[in-house]
C-alpha cells in the first residue's frame, strides 16, 4: 500500500507542495456548515473491537452519537465497549441520553448482518449513519492462494460491507429522514460510509486477495450514491493506507518480501489520526475521503466521476498525479525486476 516514492518526488517539487498545502486550505475553507453532524445520532460502527473501527467508534462518542459497535469477537467487542463507556460518562453532563449497543454478529453472513440492524434499531433507534469499518487484508502472492483464501477475502472485505449496507439502506429508505436532534444541527442527511483502501487507487504486489473487494466497495460506492439520491442518503467511501492495529500486525506475517520493499519507507498512521482526518473529510462534504496530503493527490489522480469538494485544485492534482505515478510505478516495477534477475524466474527456482 506504499506511496513513499511519490512522497519523495512530491516533496522535491516546490509546485506540488504548494498545491497540496492550497488544496487542504482551500477545501477546509469550503464550507462552513458541518456537513456531517454526530451529535445525538444513531450510529452503527462495523468492525469497532479494534484498529480504525474503534478509533471512530471512540470519536464518534467524544462527539455525542449513540453508538451500535459491531464485530465477531464477543470479548474484543466488551473491551472495546469499555473504552466507549469511559467517553460517554465523561459526555454526562453534556450529552445525557447518549447510548452505546454492543452486537456479536458475523457480517460475512446476510442473515447474520441482517439480525444486527434489527437489533440495532431495536435497542437504538432509527439508524442514521452506518460506517463500514470491518475487514482486512491476507497478503500473499495470487498464484500461491488457495481458493479458499481468496474466497475469504472477499467474504471478509466486501461482502461483510454489502450485506449490512443492504439490510441498512432497506430500512433507511423506508421512512424519512429524522428531525435535527439539537437546534442549528445543519444538514442531518443520513449516511452509509464504506471503507476502501488506498492501495484500491495504487495497488501493489501481494495484495491480490484484498484489492479486488475494495476497489469493488469503491465502484459500488459511486452506483450506489446515484441510486441514493432517490431516498436523500449520501453514500462515502473511504480511503485510509497503513494503519498502526493488530490487524496491521497480523498482515506483516504473510506480507511477501517484495512488498515489505516497496513498502520499506512507508510509516503507518495511527487509528486514531486516521478517524479524525476521515472524519473531518466526511464533514466538509468530501464522498471519498482520505487521511493524508499524499492520498489526496493519489484521490484526485483516480477519482473518475466521484464528486469532489474542489474541482479546481482536485484537477491540478491530477495532472500532476499522473506525472508522480509514472516514476512511482517505474521504481516499483524495478523492484520487483531486480528481484527477478537476481532469483531468476520462479520456474527456474525449483
Amino acid at each position: 500500500m506504499s506511496l513513499s516514492n511519490s512522497a519523495v518526488l512530491v516533496g522535491a517539487s516546490t509546485v506540488t507542495a504548494i498545491l497540496l498545502a492550497t488544496a487542504a486550505t482551500v477545501t477546509m475553507g469550503l464550507f462552513s456548515e458541518n456537513q456531517m453532524p454526530v451529535a445525538g445520532r444513531n450510529v452503527i460502527i462495523t468492525g469497532a473491537s479494534q484498529g480504525m473501527g474503534k478509533a471512530v467508534a471512540l470519536l464518534f462518542a467524544a462527539q455525542g452519537a449513540n453508538i451500535t459497535i459491531i464485530a465477531r469477537n464477543q470479548q474484543k467487542l466488551d473491551a472495546a465497549g469499555e473504552e466507549i463507556r469511559a467517553v460517554i460518562t465523561k459526555n454526562g453532563s453534556k450529552y445525557p441520553d447518549q447510548k452505546l449497543v454492543i452486537i456479536s454478529a458475523d457480517l460475512a453472513d446476510p442473515a447474520d448482518a441482517k439480525r444486527a440492524v434489527v437489533e440495532s434499531e431495536s435497542q437504538l433507534g432509527e439508524t442514521e449513519i452506518l460506517w463500514c469499518c470491518a475487514g482486512g487484508a491476507n497478503p500473499g502472492m495470487f498464484k500461491d492462494h488457495s481458493l479458499d483464501e481468496l474466497h475469504y477475502g472477499m467474504n471478509t472485505n466486501y461482502w461483510s460491507a454489502v450485506y449490512i449496507a443492504h439490510a441498512t439502506l432497506n430500512v433507511m429508505a423506508s421512512r424519512p429522514p429524522p428531525p435535527p436532534k439539537f437546534p442549528g444541527q445543519g444538514n442531518t442527511q443520513r449516511r452509509i460510509i464504506f471503507t476502501s483502501s488506498l492501495a484500491a487507487l495504487c495497488p501493489v504486489i501481494g495484495y491480490s486477495s484484498y484489492l479486488g473487494a475494495k476497489a469493488g466497495l469503491r465502484a459500488l460506492t459511486d452506483c450506489l450514491r446515484q441510486e441514493c439520491l432517490l431516498y436523500d442518503i449520501g453514500v462515502h467511501c473511504c480511503m485510509p493506507g497503513g494503519i498502526e492495529s493488530p490487524g496491521f500486525e497480523m498482515e506483516n506475517l504473510t506480507k511477501p518480501d517484495l512488498t515489505k520493499k516497496i513498502e520499506e519507507t512507508d510509516v503507518a498512521q495511527q487509528p486514531e489520526e486516521v478517524a479524525k482526518a476521515l472524519l473531518e473529510e466526511l464533514q466538509r462534504g468530501q464522498v471519498m475521503p482520505v487521511p493524508s496530503f499524499l492520498a489526496r493527490a493519489a484521490r484526485a489522480g483516480a477519482i473518475g466521476p466521484t464528486p469532489r469538494v474542489n474541482a479546481v485544485i482536485e484537477v491540478l492534482l491530477s495532472w500532476i498525479a499522473v506525472i508522480v505515478f509514472i516514476f512511482v510505478r517505474r521504481d516499483q516495477d524495478g523492484i520487483i525486476m531486480k528481484e527477478r534477475k537476481l532469483k531468476g524466474p520462479v520456474w527456474k527456482q525449483k
